[in-house]
């Protein structure tokens, strides 16, 4: 049995893809799809059904890459994975200390956020019931969501532009951008690390029972919509996900895609294939 490998890093590694899932030929591939289909995938979809219901995903392996700016050269990410920000936060490491320089401490377990001697609340689901917020509020709702809702360990399927994302999550930790808003030492520290730091693209894999379910349903931009998508289980959802995406990708008609990893998960370091200077 082949493994398989679900990357959309490259449109050759995503043509790649395709020949293995489908079992074709190049040859037989481009028959199929241009000749046959017309370049429908809906077409090439139900031609090719027995072969895709025939496809094991058990041990898919989906390649993504998470981009940092690092103090250390990753040696913290090397040793211990990547981990979602609520581990980082409540862990001795590179950021939670250097928070703790600047006057900022979290008590993730008690959701509350220390910062310059100050105690503020940060229950998320305290500022989520309410509907308008303001001033200090506001500040503390975003951190509140960043910390408790959107902590996840996130990267990406696909995106050639790095660089152009738009959040300078290449020079220090995104998370550094809700926290300079309540803290001019937080506003310090931000300058720092991007001053400081190497900027790294670390390469791993994930399982699919290690990703948000989330990640594969139909997409909303999707013209026409995926036929039958309600009538497919789990499995066939996936499949069809992920071979439609593949096809766009090999094709370099896809944009930046993202990969979102279960909240409790934390990506292993024997999962992290390579770590790259940029």
């Amino acid at each position: 049995m082949i493994l398989l490998n679900y990357d959309l890093r490259t449109c050759d590694s995503a043509y790649y893809f395709i020949l293995n899932f489908m079992d074709m030929t190049p040859d037989e591939y481009i028959t199929e799809l241009v000749i046959e289909c017309e370049n429908s995938f809906e077409q090439f979809w139900k031609r090719n059904i027995d072969r895709i219901l025939d496809v094991d995903i058990s041990d898919l392996r989906i390649r993504a890459f998470h981009v940092v700016g690092a103090l250390d050269d990753c040696k913290e990410i090397r040793e211990n994975g990547l981990m979602n920000l609520q581990e980082v936060l409540k862990r001795d490491t590179v950021i939670s200390r250097a928070l703790s320089n600047c006057g900022i401490f979290f008590d993730i377990e008690n959701r509350i956020l220390f910062c310059n001697g100050k105690k503020y609340d940060i229950d998320y689901e305290k500022y989520r019931s309410r509907h308008f917020l303001s001033g200090l509020d506001e500040k503390l709702d975003r951190i509140a969501h960043r910390v408790y809702y959107d902590y996840c360990v996130n990267g990406f399927l696909l995106n050639d532009d790095v660089l152009n994302y738009g959040t300078s999550i290449h020079e220090r930790p995104e998370f550094f951008m809700t926290l300079v808003e309540l803290s001019s030492e937080a506003e310090k520290l931000d300058e720092y690390w991007r001053n400081h730091s190497k900027s790294f693209i670390v390469n791993f894999y994930a399982t699919v029972e290690q990703i948000h379910r989330f990640n594969f349903e139909l997409d909303e931009w999707r013209d026409p919509p995926y036929e039958d998508w309600n009538e497919l289980d789990d499995e066939m959802k996936l499949k069809k996900w992920m071979l439609s995406h593949a096809i766009d990708r090999a094709n370099n008609e896809l944009g930046m895609q993202f990969l979102y990893i279960r909240d409790d998960v934390i990506i292993s370091p024997v999962q992290i294939e390579s770590i790259e200077e940029m």
